[in-house]
């Protein structure tokens, strides 16, 4: 009995044709998806746009590699023998040749010392185009009403940011989940970047936010790389909203970084630099209320005790007493216009006796007195007149006196009114001041009328916001 016969009519027999053909579909089936890491070799760029290399490793073994046309233009640095990479893609074999190959559909660079240089390049270039340039940052908003968030969903950074900015200045937060490593990681950053600031073009019932955050937490260079990646650094630069990069990293700066309106070391910095703490924030407004209104008190206590100084004499007593120094001057002019009769009819008298000369005498005599009363007749007149011109013209005069005393006391009340409303309190809110509120439109002057749960309105010079104040004593 021939058992050797028997054995082999048990074996399957195989072409070479068939048993490349069922190596090539059990590769493909057990190696669809693997990673590979290695230094290239053998570089070629062929005419139809497809790459192909070889991947070798510190033992030399080697395993030819394919870039397809497709993905191939997709790459966004420059490939080079001996440079370190990391592939995703999937075996297969060529059939004719029975020789396995990996197909490519990614490919990063995986060299520490490769990566540097790469964004050393990328840096260059882009600083070279001023996208880096100060003149370029956008201002942050001062307390934004809604934060968007750009970084993963299962990382520990969008908890701390959370975490912050309800401990600062609770506000709404907009979360675009994305990958922040990988492959992928870039793509999905900037186009979340260019989404959010599409926003309210795309759904005008959402409004877009006033502030990102974009960013993650530590990680290797590699791990980090998708914010070095220039798609990025484009979104960064043409946002319209300001960006906040947080790459967690403290030794070196990510592009991102340098593109971003503000860098922050980490995403929990990110969140206090883009949010005051509203505790310090009631502090200044209950300290520069207390200011203002003392400030507005003085001014209208100097005020008043100046227009008091002001206030208006009795034009009627002034009236009476220039009458009466009148009826005293009259009084002293008949006085003496009395003694000036009485004294010539003494001397008229004293003639009479005395005289003894001839009628001439008498007649020069009485010449004399006649020209004596002509005279005092023209004294009493001017005094006459001079009391009337007096009774009829002072009230014009003092009437002058008033009107230049009431022009002054108007110039006065303008200047101080301009002062008045250089100080009014809507001007002090303009400098950068609030005014704080409770729900009974009452200000809010000391922490000690806040609960520890007080309803709020803060008044800005451009409008009013609601928020909650919370006492944490």
């Amino acid at each position: 009995m021939n058992y050797n016969n028997t054995y082999e009519s048990n074996i399957k027999e195989y072409t070479v044709t068939e048993l490349s053909n069922a190596l090539k579909k059990t590769l493909e089936i057990n190696f669809d998806v693997i990673h590979l890491r290695g230094e290239i070799s053998g570089l070629t760029q062929a005419a139809s746009g497809h790459v192909y290399l070889s991947l070798k490793d510190k033992n030399n073994s080697l395993i030819d590699g394919i870039i397809w046309k497709g993905q191939a233009s997709r790459i966004n640095f420059k490939l080079e023998d001996g440079m370190e990479v990391l592939v995703i893609g999937r075996l297969s074999t060529y059939a004719p040749r029975s020789k396995y190959n990996i197909i490519i559909n990614s490919i990063e660079i995986a060299g520490e010392g490769a990566l540097l240089k790469l964004i050393e390049e990328r840096r260059r270039l882009l600083t070279e185009e001023g996208i880096f340039k100060e003149e370029f940052k956008k201002p942050l908003p001062f307390i934004p009403e809604k934060i968007g968030i750009i970084t993963s969903e299962s990382g520990a950074a969008f908890d701390d940011i959370i975490i912050r900015v309800k401990k600062r200045f609770p506000v709404k937060i907009l979360f675009y989940p994305v990958s922040v490593q990988g492959s992928e990681a870039a793509e999905q950053i900037s186009k979340a970047i260019n989404n959010i600031n599409n926003l309210s073009r795309l759904n005008q019932n959402i409004r877009a936010p006033d502030l990102l955050i974009v960013g993650r937490g530590g990680g290797s260079l590699e791990d980090l790389m998708a914010f070095n990646e220039e798609v990025v650094v484009r979104a960064i630069f043409n946002s319209k909203i300001p960006i906040i990069s947080a790459v967690g990293h403290e030794i070196d700066n990510s592009l991102s970084d340098y593109a971003a309106d503000v860098r922050a070391p980490t995403p929990t910095a990110a969140a206090e630099i883009a949010l005051p703490d509203i505790n310090v924030l009631n502090q200044n407004i209950i300290m520069f209320n207390n200011k203002i209104s003392s400030f507005v008190k003085n001014n209208i206590n100097f005020n008043e005790e100046k227009y008091r100084n002001y206030i208006l004499p009795n034009f009627l007593n002034i009236i009476e007493n220039k009458i009466q120094s009148l009826d005293i001057i009259n009084g002293e002019l008949v006085y003496k216009k009395n003694y000036f009769m009485e004294s010539s009819k003494n001397k008229i008298s004293m003639t009479k006796m005395e005289l003894y000369s001839p009628l001439n005498y008498c007649k020069n005599q009485l010449q004399n007195l006649f020209s004596k009363s002509r005279l005092l007749a023209s004294v009493y007149k001017n005094l006459l007149d001079k009391k009337y011109f007096l009774l009829t013209n002072k009230p014009k005069l003092i009437n002058e006196k008033y009107k230049k005393f009431i022009n002054s006391i108007k110039l006065n009340y303008t200047k101080s009114s301009i002062a008045l409303e250089a100080n009014n309190y809507n001007n002090i809110l303009e400098k950068g001041f609030a005014l704080v509120k409770n729900e009974s439109n009452k200000p809010i002057i000391s922490s000690s009328n806040i609960t520890k749960e007080t309803k709020a309105t803060i008044h800005f010079y451009d409008g009013k916001i609601k928020a909650i104040l919370k006492n944490e004593e």
